[in-house]
């Protein structure tokens, strides 16, 4: 009488829908575990499919921003997706079930993964400008730097010149700090730099 009674009671849950889920949250991956701030990590989720397809779940990165996602016979997971970390630090990813876009949560615990993040490349500094004196006539051979020469003549009064180079030549790393009143200027499409009033 006893296992008649436990008998029609699985039936009577079954029927009403309380069974386990066919579908648990399987794991949560980041690849590389280890990026510099601004670099892709690759987020890999997986549903567990014991019997039937249909679940949906999110992706929380740990820094604020979340994604979902859902398992069915059109979208088979590993649901796969980058995410970029803007600032150092250590985040904790995590996927739980979650009612997806008609999809029922999947099941089980959420899952975690970690990624740590670590200083992005720093931009390189620019060069400091280099200080032009008034040179004299031994220094006016370094006035600019090779392959540039001094066109004309230097103007002792007020500090100006101009150096020349053949059209489209590199301009050189270190530019010039013109003296006084002096302007900078460069044109590489013709070949010039130099301090003019």
């Amino acid at each position: 009488m006893r296992l008649i009674s436990w008998i029609s009671a699985a039936v009577l849950a079954a029927s009403c829908g309380v069974t386990a889920h066919a579908q648990l949250i399987g794991s949560v991956t980041a690849s590389p575990a280890t990026v510099k701030a601004g670099e892709p990590v690759t987020v890999t989720a997986n549903v567990d499919v014991m019997s039937g397809n249909y679940c949906g779940f999110a992706v929380f990165y740990g820094d604020g921003k979340t994604v979902d996602g859902y398992s069915d016979v059109s979208h088979p997971t590993p649901f796969v997706t980058t995410h970029v970390y803007d600032k150092p630090g250590t985040y904790t990813l995590s996927m739980g079930g979650r009612n997806v876009e008609s999809h029922p949560n999947c099941g089980g615990g959420d899952k975690f993964a970690t990624v740590t993040v670590t200083e992005g490349a720093k931009p390189a500094a620019a060069p400091a400008p280099v200080a032009v004196a008034n040179p004299s006539a031994a220094g006016m051979a370094t006035l600019c730097v090779a392959p540039w020469k001094l066109s004309g003549k230097f103007n002792v009064k007020t500090g100006a010149y101009t150096c020349v180079a053949k059209a489209k030549t590199p301009l050189p790393d270190h530019k010039p700090m013109c003296q006084g009143d002096l302007t900078y200027f460069e044109n590489a499409k013709k070949g010039q730099y130099g301090c003019k009033p």
